[in-house]
């Protein structure tokens, strides 16, 4: 049992289920809301993670999250875990480059590409003494130690293969040396392929093992190895130069894991929807319209292509427009509940997600 979710050994039948490609009463549904009487808790456990761990205030995070699960409920399959991420090009960061934050900003980061000469810096090597790296497994040690008993560890969102290069070379850059030097991506990337089972190895001996507990990502949970697998880059490549230089490194990746999903992110990205979905040991497919699309529900085409290839869908909503329990009620009656999870359900309280778990109970 987990202090902050007190279902928890129900909660792992279920993903065992899952990950088995079978169900268990009902499909997978995460959802949550604030405690009764708790509902203005002011602190925003996430705006400032970034912040907050790349200037050494982890402490102070640490305790916002205590406070946040202390306030919270964790609803449904939902598993209470939290990250040690730096930011979203913290793997650029591995190679050399510095997370920046620009001042009218704290809630994201960036880097600045480092790469102006290739020749100057191949072959990419990933040094372990790194001091973004090493800050990072001192974090997640840290929360290691604070979860004990109470949530879990979440393993990091890392923007491997090109998306590396991307932030260490710029995107204009990177779309020139694709036609220029193809040659020299593909070595920087099997540099990047023949790194990437080290830096994960090092960050779940940091504790992203859990102490043999499981594994977790965004509220998802496996009893083995976890971990979600994104190529951004993709939407500005061609079909044929996705398959050269980037679908063997997300292959390589998602053997690494037990458990995956992919973030397929983009109408842009649609051009390599068959190239995903043909990845054999591939589990969850996310798809991420993007912001001013409509959310990702509405794309109900995308989502039954994906479950007719096999895979699990994960469905959520957006700003604009939540994933409500009436809406979970429509999709049921067009997805397989044996392929999909429901997250981010959007509730008032426990009773009205308890009425949507038993409606799914029953008419599953």
């Amino acid at each position: 049992m987990l202090k902050y979710k007190p279902e928890f050994e129900e909660t792992k039948k279920r993903w065992n289920y899952f990950w088995n490609r079978q169900l268990y009463k009902r499909p997978i549904v995460m959802s949550g809301c604030y405690k009764e009487g708790k509902e203005n808790y002011p602190e925003d456990v996430f705006t400032l993670r970034y912040y907050r761990a790349c200037n050494g205030l982890w402490k102070q995070q640490i305790e916002i999250f205590n406070q946040f699960a202390e306030n919270f409920e964790f609803l449904g399959d939902g598993v209470p875990s939290f990250n040690p991420d730096f930011g979203p090009d913290q793997f650029a960061a591995f190679y050399g480059a510095r997370l920046r934050f620009s001042e009218n900003s704290k809630h994201t980061n960036w880097v600045k590409p480092i790469i102006d000469d290739w020749n100057k810096f191949l072959p990419l090597k990933f040094n372990p003494e790194n001091e973004t790296f090493q800050k990072l497994l001192k974090y997640t040690r840290l929360i290691a130690d604070d979860s004990k008993g109470k949530y879990l560890v979440s393993d990091i969102d890392k923007h491997s293969n090109i998306d590396t290069l991307l932030a260490l070379r710029g995107a204009e850059k990177l779309c020139m040396d694709l036609y220029d030097c193809p040659e020299i991506i593909e070595n920087a990337m099997l540099s990047l392929r023949k790194d990437f089972p080290e830096i994960c190895n090092h960050l779940y001996r940091a504790g992203i093992d859990n102490n043999g507990l499981g594994t977790a990502h965004s509220g998802f949970y496996s009893e083995k190895k976890i971990g979600v697998v994104q190529a951004d880059f993709i939407c500005m490549m061609s079909p044929e130069m996705f398959r050269r230089f980037v679908l063997p490194a997300i292959e390589e990746e998602i053997e690494y894991y037990d458990d995956s999903y992919f973030h397929f992110d983009g109408p842009g990205a649609l051009k390599h929807i068959d190239d995903i979905l043909s990845i054999k040991k591939l589990r969850v497919f996310q798809w991420q319209a993007g912001e001013g699309q409509r959310p990702n529900f509405q794309w109900l085409d995308v989502l039954k292509k994906a479950q007719k290839a096999g895979k699990a869908v994960h469905v959520f909503g957006n700003s604009q427009q939540s994933l409500t329990p009436e809406i979970v009620k429509q999709l049921h009656k067009e997805l397989n509940p044996v392929d999909v999870v429901y997250d981010g359900v959007a509730v008032k309280n426990r009773k009205e997600f308890e009425e949507l778990e038993n409606w799914l109970e029953k008419n599953t």
